[in-house]
């Protein structure tokens, strides 16, 4: 009753103390993850455009850094006598170490005022000078190409850059990138020209623009799933597709416009493979699914905790009901003892057939007494590890014997019919005699105490292959089903009122298995509740036991 009390006490704190603020909690971080996921797109988008950002800058650093192989240029006058020797010389060293460079140019400002003063420079295959009025095609693009350039500042320099796409381009057009320099007078320092370059288109797409845009994507994202799903596409003012990864599933999240020197192009961003409403998704089912797990190892954690306080609680009641059990096994025997040892005393007993059996019967009491001394300490051996046996060959029918001859007036004054089925010459077996007599001993002791209305015991032994087989069988209350396999525990009590009414230690059948256990035997039930139980112990024989 104590124990249902304060496990259904322990249950009510639990509940209201741990799993309502838990199930509270868990709520709350559900409602937060599920606004989390409306955020992620946001914050997916914002990740992108500062993506778009970075390639931008990233680019034009790039940019900057090949404009710095023409600063040589600004301290050359162009239309001066040794203007073509110098710069031949310094255009092939130029295009010898940058491969990405088709072609390099320098132009007298004049020239494009058209003065006749004017002056121009070319190298692509070969170095060629040439006045305005002897300008070809490709001379003359270069100066549209200027005019229409678009400019950025880079410290007290100003650089400007064009882009070329036409695919397929006529005579007069080349595909790629226009970088200009921007030449001061050597003596006015005014700007009197410009220098320039053409990079090749695979340079610009491959190098410039892909390049980049995988170096942020890796670094912005990481290896990871998203990275390699962004779709990133670069048009021109024409629409035109200068780069492309890959075309979107759903679509692209947003388009932008880039900063000079790029204020032509168009950058668009999607994804490949999925939408953001599917990458939020699960964003958010794998943090729930964190969030699930964390909930399931508190829970488990709180089941743990119940789980060994109901054992301890348990075995703290178990070990209650073991003092007042044991306390009435030691009263009741020494209460005879005392009451006859008394009358023989006082030499009240009339004849000596009287005194007979009140020794007897004093003899008998002292060794129950005994009895239960030795099931408690053997029990405090067995806890502390110190059990030891001491194993001989004997004849398993004479321990039972003598086991039966101990019992013989419990069983004559209880009205016991006691049946033996001992199979003859049974085979010696490697046994410690007084443990294994113990253990047949708390057998026969429970089934007279728990026999009912039906007061008999049958005991039969057989060999059975290399085992030898003894059964103990009574016709008492039994043992339900459910508790059968807990009967061998120590401290454990069928829950039966029918049991309890019986005054016993519960440590019988635990000291039983485990003596049976030390000489490598089994020991099995099988009962029904109102029809008796008989436990089955079987013992290797003497081959099989040495072998252990």
């Amino acid at each position: 009753m104590l124990w249902r009390m304060f496990r259904k006490k322990l249950l009510i704190l639990v509940s209201v103390g741990v799993v309502l603020p838990l199930l509270v909690l868990t709520y709350m971080q559900y409602r937060s993850l599920a606004e989390l996921q409306s955020k992620t797109k946001g914050a997916f988008k914002d990740n992108l455009r500062q993506g778009s950002t970075l390639v931008h800058q990233q680019m034009k650093q790039r940019l900057e850094v090949a404009a710095q192989t023409l600063d040589p240029l600004g301290d050359v006058h162009l239309c001066s006598p040794t203007a073509a020797v110098e710069l031949e010389k310094l255009f092939a060293d130029i295009k010898r170490s940058h491969p990405e460079i088709e072609e390099i140019f320098a132009f007298e400002y004049s020239a494009v005022k058209q003065a006749p003063n004017d002056c121009s420079y070319v190298y692509s295959d070969k170095f060629m000078k040439a006045p305005q009025a002897d300008f070809t095609p490709v001379q003359s693009e270069i100066l549209s190409q200027f005019s229409r350039a678009q400019t950025f500042w880079d410290g007290n320099r100003q650089y400007l850059f064009a882009h070329q796409s036409c695919p397929p381009c006529p005579p007069s057009q080349r595909q790629g990138g226009y970088l200009f320099y921007q030449l001061p007078n050597v003596t006015t320092r005014n700007l009197s020209g410009f220098a320039g370059v053409l990079l090749n288109e695979s340079f610009i797409r491959n190098d410039l623009i892909a390049g980049t845009i995988s170096k942020i994507i890796n670094a912005h994202h990481g290896n990871t799933a998203s990275s390699s799903d962004i779709a990133f596409t670069i048009r021109d003012e024409n629409n035109q597709v200068i780069y492309s990864n890959a075309t979107p599933k759903n679509g692209y999240l947003f388009e932008s416009n880039f900063d000079p020197p790029f204020s032509s192009w168009k950058a668009a961003v999607g994804l490949k493979s999925s939408n953001l409403d599917a990458l939020a998704r699960n964003s958010f089912l794998h943090s729930v699914g964190a969030t699930l797990l964390v909930v399931l190892l508190l829970i488990s954690g709180i089941a743990l905790i119940l789980r060994t306080t109901n054992r301890e609680a348990r075995l703290a009641q178990a070990k209650s009901n073991f003092v007042a059990n044991v306390s009435h096994e030691l009263k009741t025997p020494l209460a005879l003892l005392s009451l006859f040892s008394e009358i023989l005393e006082l030499g009240r007993v009339p004849n000596e057939e009287k005194k007979t059996e009140y020794y007897r019967i004093i003899r008998e009491e002292s060794l129950r007494l005994n009895k239960v001394i030795d099931n408690i300490l053997d029990f405090s051996k067995i806890e502390a590890g110190r059990k030891t046996y001491n194993f001989a060959h004997s004849d398993m029918a004479e321990v039972i014997e003598n086991v039966l001859s101990s019992y013989r007036y419990q069983i004559s004054n209880s009205g016991f019919d006691i049946q033996t089925n001992i199979q003859p010459d049974l085979p010696p077996v490697l046994i410690d005699r007084d443990a294994m007599a113990q253990a047949i001993s708390n057998l026969v002791d429970n089934a007279i105490k728990y026999s009912g209305e039906v007061k008999q015991l049958s005991i039969k032994t057989e060999t059975l292959g290399s085992d030898l087989s003894i059964e103990i069988a009574d016709h008492g209350i039994g043992i339900p089903r459910a508790e059968q396999a807990r009967v061998f525990e120590k401290f454990y009590r069928v829950g039966n009122g029918l049991v309890h009414d019986v005054k016993s230690s519960g440590l019988g059948l635990s000291l039983v298995k485990h003596i049976i256990e030390a000489h490598k035997g089994t020991i099995s039930v099988e009962s029904d509740v109102g029809k008796g139980s008989r436990f089955t112990i079987l013992l290797p024989l003497e081959n099989s036991a040495s072998q252990a």
